[in-house]
């Protein structure tokens, strides 16, 4: 098992950031399609719009404790959790660290790949928060997705 963590702030109150961790529209503006239920046990549903690497997943709601914790048990991409604590300051007095640990069976030649995919994602994430969901319609296709398949028959 390989665990890779990530810490970054925004400069938002933790109810607004969490907010984009479990409504289905908010995270389809940064991370994928989403299909979220959010309770324990609940479904997390995510097709990653933006990562060849990362194919669509189906997962379980572990953890949620609102707005502090939300742990996401996926069928292929291990798991995922995701702490927020609320800090001093930031344009409306407060602001919040997201801390996300991933934990999943990671191939070495593919582990700094992974990484850079979660922190390309956690920069959607702060692009969201600003008001700019991705556009998914005119988001680069990678060439491995444009391309059909051939050789099968």
């Amino acid at each position: 098992m390989n665990e890779l963590q990530f810490e970054r702030d925004y400069d938002l109150p933790r109810g607004i950031v969490w907010a984009a961790l479990v409504d289905p529209v908010l995270v389809s503006g940064w991370l994928g399609e989403a299909d979220i239920e959010p309770v324990a046990g609940g479904r997390y549903r995510l097709d990653w719009l933006g990562s060849p690497h990362f194919p669509g997943t189906d997962g379980t709601i572990g953890a949620i404790l609102e707005p502090e914790h939300l742990t996401i048990a996926s069928e292929r991409h291990g798991t995922f959790d995701f702490r927020l604590d609320e800090l001093d300051g930031g344009s409306r007095g407060t602001s919040t660290r997201l801390r996300l640990t991933v934990t999943a069976v990671i191939d070495t030649p593919f582990a700094g790949r992974v990484r850079e995919t979660w922190l390309a994602a956690l920069e959607q994430l702060a692009e969201l928060l600003r008001g700019h969901p991705v556009d998914w319609a005119r988001y680069p296709v990678p060439v491995s997705r444009s391309r059909p398949e051939q050789g099968r028959g």
